[in-house]
């Protein structure tokens, strides 16, 4: 039996979506339910920016009546901005987790590490320590340097019961070109638009410019296939869209929920 597929955007809580996607005029504090209504994932942003916390987690939780699964981006302690205390730091972010834990909604974790984040000794040693905090808990890991992409990575992300997260963006010097590999039984695909003009600008670097881009349908269309077989092998898919700017990834998702007749 294939495995669920769902499908949805990074982050939701965009004012520019208005008139998009959400109504004009729309209460942000509505969005979320409306979101609800529309999708069946949320890949969770702010978190990486700030360390959540229960009380938000249970206030989405509600606002969205259980209706969607939820991923969750870890905070950039663990993953950019990495310090002596980062164990302790990861009791704070598993306690605020509990509420998608008990409702069974938690999806995933998405550890996203940097470009700057090399295969070397040091960095397999932190990511091993790092997954093994989290051993009860769906985890994928995003790499965004091709070094990464070996099969002893692989095997070693499945021992772990982790899954790498493969993406669509620009090709790049070191970036990871998109492979349809799955492990850890999840499968996870990012889409961050093929904006490469800007992907190293000043500009791109507030983590806007650079993912401004809209997929056209036959473009998104060579990908379908792509998540059904990837589904035929692991107990999930999630596909997310990163191309905020605009709209473009509330427009993509739903023009892939329409493909897959995800509802």
């Amino acid at each position: 039996m294939a495995g669920r597929i769902v499908c949805g955007t990074c982050g939701y809580d965009y004012p520019e979506w208005r008139g998009v996607f959400y109504p004009d005029g729309m209460d942000r504090k509505d969005f979320i339910a409306f979101y609800a209504s529309k999708f069946t994932a949320l890949e969770v942003n702010y978190s990486y920016y700030q360390m959540p916390t229960e009380y938000q987690f249970r206030s989405m939780l509600e606002r969205t009546e259980r209706k969607i699964l939820f991923s969750i981006k870890a905070p950039q302690l663990f993953t950019h901005d990495i310090r002596d205390t980062w164990e302790q730091d990861v009791l704070r972010f598993r306690a605020a987790l509990l509420p998608l834990l008990n409702a069974d909604v938690l999806s995933a974790v998405l550890f996203q590490f940097p470009q700057s984040f090399h295969y070397t000794p040091v960095n397999r040693i932190y990511l091993s320590k790092l997954l093994t905090t989290f051993p009860d808990i769906p985890k994928v890991v995003e790499f965004r340097h091709t070094e990464w992409l070996t099969e002893r990575v692989y095997e070693g992300l499945n021992t772990r019961s982790t899954g790498i997260c493969v993406c669509d963006m620009p090709h790049l010097k070191a970036l990871p070109v998109f492979v349809p590999i799955v492990t850890g039984n999840t499968g996870y695909i990012r889409f961050h638009g093929r904006n490469g003009d800007k992907w190293y600008s000043s500009d791109g670097n507030n983590g806007s410019a650079r993912y401004k881009y809209l997929y056209t349908e036959k473009e998104l269309q060579e990908y379908i296939p792509v998540i059904q077989q990837m589904a035929e092998n692991v107990k999930i898919v999630h596909v997310f869209f990163n191309n905020h700017p605009d709209g473009g990834a509330a427009v993509n998702a739903r023009m892939v929920n329409e493909m897959l007749s995800i509802s």
